[in-house]
């Protein structure tokens, strides 16, 4: 988990493909052309309905990031509370 979230917080948020719990799930950020300022960062399940499991606009994906971590995304579990489970695929 340390190597994942390390890649996400020093690429500055690429994509990541990964399971849990027999679902697929996808995680992305991007920062707005129009509006650098602005970043993006979203997780949705892939192959179900894929609504967004957790979505946030700040400024910058560090400050998005932290948001994520502590949100209650798998099952009611944190990212790191379901780090066993998590088998990342791509990214």
């Amino acid at each position: 988990m340390a190597e994942f979230v390390d890649d996400l917080l020093t690429m500055g948020g690429p994509e990541k493909d990964f399971l849990f719990r027999g679902r697929r799930y996808f995680l992305e950020a991007q920062q707005y052309e129009e509006d650098p300022a602005q970043t993006e960062f979203v997780l949705f399940e892939c192959f179900g309905d894929e609504n967004y499991i957790f979505r946030c606009h700040g400024k910058n994906f560090r400050e998005c990031f932290k948001q994520f971590e502590k949100a209650p995304v798998f099952d009611g579990m944190t990212i790191y509370e379901a780090e066993q489970e998590i088998e990342v695929l791509f990214g």
